[in-house]
């Protein structure tokens, strides 16, 4: 497939018809293009097209997107794809794709990049695959051309961030010692760029290009230091350093051209982030490197970094001092904040006195919690993902998730000082919401900042395990958490969203260090709280409830089966009607919380499993209709909770024996189960089928006719063919061997059905151990007599193996 105009062309036009609203249309082309990737010559004829001037932009993009993937899924042999590309192909390509880099569009440049770090990864530069990659980037370095310096710092660092994830290896450092050969002209440009920015300090449009470049040097530096300190970065730190002061010291005259963009940070200060970003790893790492060599007796300690800190520190701190709250800013302000926190965490920590913390407080830490604009329009626009931050970790990635490192960072040498400042604020800023109540906003940052305060460490699953022992976490709940939530009601439930939702955000932090009493006190306004139409506030209560029934003093839960039993049917209906929001229709929050009260519950689930039941298999026969019509679900983990309750319910009614319980259950829940075998929808099957062995292993004899109805589609090997499924589907076949013995017997062409499955699993290792726990229940449960037809077969299957 040779790269002709009219190859080209030929290719333009399936691309296009990939974007087409037509899906024959798009099928069509699709599968054409799967069929030409296979052919000689096709990567290089989609690098030719991405590079060519004439197709249209989004048909050049398309064409990125197909050579990006074609290079991450096929550039080395493996067995999950069914065919690598040709060396050939691969010299082509690599003789071509760095010059092509150059010339593209802007928007075309990252998806090269992630190309060329793919073949960088395989072929570059131990086993000498690519001797030309170095001395080209080299000559690149050296050219005038600012498009092609910055298209070639891309390349370096598309090269060289993977030194910040691997480990560390002699191969590894052998790569970036090749990769040091770039030193001397990335240090070169890196000076140049500096005399430039004061030559042309009042020209945006050459200042946007040079502080792009800059910012990308910065990168390439933390890449090449992340391992440790190159020899050639030791030698030349002072040069460096003194550009990053440089850079972090900007005159106000050039700072004043970039700050009129709203939308985004600007060149200049994605820059000073970069710069940042690398101070911080240097403060958190390499602020003293000890021999290795000398690591049992006292450390040889070679100062590198400390001469430079203080000027650091005291640039980063006015950088932080004269910064926006804007949204633009906070990446930033995250790794300003970061590389100050790691001072004060660090050995070095006597930079900052008493009077420095204060200033802190008042100019970094309480602006850094103020809730903004943005923040608003966040929870009210984007719920889930303002949740997501907020419950799942990301928090650590905005403003406020770093002001609250900071403030632990600050309490590591600094504990009694630093809670006495704090505390000053939080009452300060209480006292206002007091006088009142229309400045909720002073109340948020009081509570994020005594959260920020009190905690010293917690765990995901354990919550609050350490606590600051200058805060009393009893007496502010008492006097300033529990009395706006008493004045919950039905009426006002949904009254001022965000303030509630810190409130629940305390309850649920501090779970473990509030008395019994006070959850007594607290579920049935937690109830209330589920009725919120707000999707945070009522999730956040779900949250909340779910986490205080994991709570235990010692080896005893704090809620058992007789504490929940009075509101289990009042939490499971206003648990089931949040789940009618539109943003809560697939919440995992919620359905884990119904999870955990079925597995509190116990035996008492018995009374509410026909609700249970119904309202699950409701929601799962809308799911599944959704998969039928390609609507692909919006949260996994929601089906996984639904299925460990139903898991949950199966067991309870079961040990109680309710014959009556069982058949019901059976009737709602093997009907979807036989439309998602027949019908193939692969995503719920292991759990479905997982839940009829479990129904199967326990329910009491007759089995019903149903069983027997559903077994021969469980046997057919395309079902078989997803690993997924393996497990549950050994389980319950095993489980029908177990309990319809007879049956099976009697019906000889399911009997040798059976055989015959056993002996296709045996075939390979991967799924021969679940043919012998097959063969295992058979040699068990069926009649010595019937040994003859199928022991001999499969004993020689398996030796045969």
């Amino acid at each position: 497939m040779n790269p002709t105009p009219e190859n080209l062309q030929h290719l333009a036009n399936f691309l296009g018809q990939t974007l087409s609203p037509d899906p024959t249309a798009r099928k069509g082309a699709e599968a054409q293009l799967n069929q030409a990737k296979v052919q000689p010559g096709y990567p290089l004829l989609l690098l030719r097209l991405v590079g060519a001037s004439e197709p249209a932009a989004e048909i050049r993009l398309q064409g990125a997107i197909q050579l990006k993937n074609l290079i991450n899924n096929h550039w080395i042999a493996s067995e999950s794809h069914d065919f690598s590309i040709s060396d050939a192909d691969k010299a082509a390509v690599k003789a071509e794709i760095v010059s092509a880099s150059m010339s593209v569009p802007e928007k075309l440049q990252p998806f090269l990049s992630e190309s060329l770090s793919t073949i960088c990864n395989a072929d570059f530069p131990l086993d000498q695959k690519w001797p030309e990659l170095l001395p080209q980037l080299m000559s690149n370095l050296d050219s005038d051309n600012p498009a092609v310096l910055v298209a070639t710092l891309k390349i370096i660092h598309a090269i060289a961030q993977k030194y910040v994830t691997a480990s560390h290896t002699d191969e590894l450092w052998a790569e970036i010692k090749a990769v040091l050969a770039l030193h001397e002209r990335l240090l070169r440009t890196h000076s140049s760029c500096l005399a430039m920015v004061q030559q042309q300090s009042g020209n945006k449009s050459i200042l946007e290009v040079l502080f792009q470049t800059l910012e990308l040097l910065a990168r390439i530096f933390y890449d090449l230091n992340y391992q440790d300190i190159p020899e050639v970065f030791e030698d030349n730190l002072d040069v460096w350093m003194q550009g990053f002061h440089q850079l972090l010291n900007l005159p106000d005259s050039v700072k004043a051209l970039f700050n009129d963009n709203e939308e985004k940070l600007s060149s200049l200060y994605q820059m000073q982030r970069a710069i940042c970003e690398a101070l911080h790893l240097y403060a958190d790492k390499y602020i003293v490197i000890v021999d290795d060599a000398d690591r049992g007796s006292r450390p040889d300690e070679r100062p590198v970094f400390q001469k430079h800190l203080g000027t650091f520190v005291e640039d980063v701190w006015a950088l932080l001092t004269h910064l926006g709250v804007q949204y633009q800013f906070d990446q930033l302000a995250a790794a300003a904040i970061r590389f100050l926190s790691s001072v004060l965490k660090g050995t070095h920590y006597t930079f900052f006195q008493p009077a420095h913390l204060q200033s802190i407080v008042n100019n970094v830490v309480v602006p850094g919690l103020r809730i903004r604009e943005s923040d608003e329009e966040d929870f009210e626009d984007n719920p889930l993902e303002y949740m997501q931050r907020d419950l799942e970790g990301g928090v650590t990635d905005t403003r406020r998730g770093v002001t609250c490192e900071l403030v632990n960072a600050m309490c590591i040498h600094f504990e009694a000082p630093t809670s006495q400042l704090c505390m000053t604020e939080i009452e300060s800023a209480l006292n206002q919401y007091q006088a009142d109540n229309s400045k909720w906003k002073a109340k948020d940052a009081a509570i994020y900042l005594f959260i920020a305060l009190a905690v010293k460490a917690e765990t995901k699953a354990g919550g609050v395990v350490m606590i600051n022992p200058h805060v009393d976490i009893v007496s502010y709940f008492q006097r300033y958490v529990l009395p706006d939530l008493q004045a919950v009601t039905a009426a006002n439930v949904s009254k001022n969203p965000i303030l509630m939702a810190d409130l629940l955000k305390f309850l649920l932090i501090f779970r473990n260090q509030l008395p019994k009493e006070a959850y007594a006190v607290m579920f049935p306004i937690l109830n209330v709280l589920l009725t919120s139409q707000d999707c945070i506030v009522h999730t956040y209560a779900a949250c909340c409830l779910e986490k205080m029934l994991t709570v235990k003093d010692g080896d005893v839960p704090r809620v058992g089966r007789m504490e929940l039993q009075p509101m289990l049917q009042p939490f499971l209906t206003n648990l089931f009607a949040a789940l009618n929001h539109t943003a809560s229709k697939e919440n995992p929050h919620i359905m884990k919380c119904v999870m955990r009260m079925i597995n509190v519950a116990q035996a008492d689930v018995v009374a509410v499993a026909a609700l249970l039941a119904g309202k699950l298999t409701e929601i799962l026969s809308d799911l599944c209709k959704s998969f039928q019509q390609n609507i692909a679900p919006k949260n996994p983990a929601f089906h996984h909770y639904i299925f460990e309750t139903l898991a949950g319910v199966i067991k309870q009614i079961c040990v109680a024996g309710d014959a009556n319980a069982v058949t019901a259950m059976e009737g709602m829940l093997l009907p979807p189960f036989k439309m998602v075998m027949e019908q193939d929808i692969t995503e719920f099957q292991p759990y479905f089928v997982q839940l009829v062995a479990q129904l199967l292993e326990k329910r009491p004899a007759p089995i019903p006719e149903v069983y027997v109805q559903t077994l021969p589609i469980l046997l057919q090997q395309p079902v078989w063919a997803s690993k997924a499924n393996q497990p549950a589907l050994s389980r319950l076949i095993k489980a029908y061997i177990n309990r319809i013995t007879d049956v099976i017997i009697a019906n000889q062409a399911l009997f040798h059905q059976i055989l015959g499955l056993i002996q296709f699993l045996m075939m390979s290792k991967m799924t021969d151990n679940y043919a012998f726990g097959m063969l295992n229940s058979i040699i068990c449960h069926v009649p010595s007599t019937k040994y003859p037809e199928f022991l001999p077969v499969l004993t020689n299957a398996a030796l045969d193996r």
